[in-house]
């Protein structure tokens, strides 16, 4: 109970605290007692901090548990943790080379395409943009 809790009862029971119902007149008997200025956190507060504790014991625990509990979160992460990253960073340029190549060949056009493009951006020739448009067949129309 704190200073709120008893003030509010007070106004609902009024001034006897003999009065008030047996749960609250305890509680109430028990906050008087102890000066009306220790509510229940503070005392759990103080008896925690003199209780003693071993921190290095409690590190050492928490450390185990999370040793214990770390597992990679995908197979392919778990392998590639292994692997230098030089070898990483090659294997996926190397994948990005193939799936940009593959793009271009299952396109239809070669690479030109995206120079032709640049080339027409860069030059400001909008008629170069519809010669482009025009080139790619049926995908033009749904332009």
């Amino acid at each position: 109970m704190n200073r709120d809790d008893f003030e509010q009862l007070r106004r609902r029971f009024g001034e006897d605290v003999a009065a008030w119902p047996p749960p609250y007149r305890q509680e109430a008997r028990s906050f008087q007692e102890g000066n009306g200025t220790d509510d229940d956190l503070d005392r759990l507060l103080r008896a925690a901090i003199d209780a003693p504790a071993d921190e290095r014991a409690l590190a050492r625990k928490v450390l185990s548990r999370i040793e214990g509990s770390r597992r990679p979160a995908h197979v392919l992460s778990a392998s590639l943790r292994h692997m230098p990253s030089s070898a990483v960073a090659a294997c996926l340029a190397l994948v990005l080379m193939v799936a940009a190549a593959a793009g271009y060949r299952l396109g239809g056009r070669g690479p030109e395409a995206a120079n032709d493009t640049l080339l027409a951006f860069a030059a400001g020739e909008p008629s170069g943009l519809d010669d482009i448009v025009e080139s790619l067949g049926s995908v033009g129309d749904e332009l």
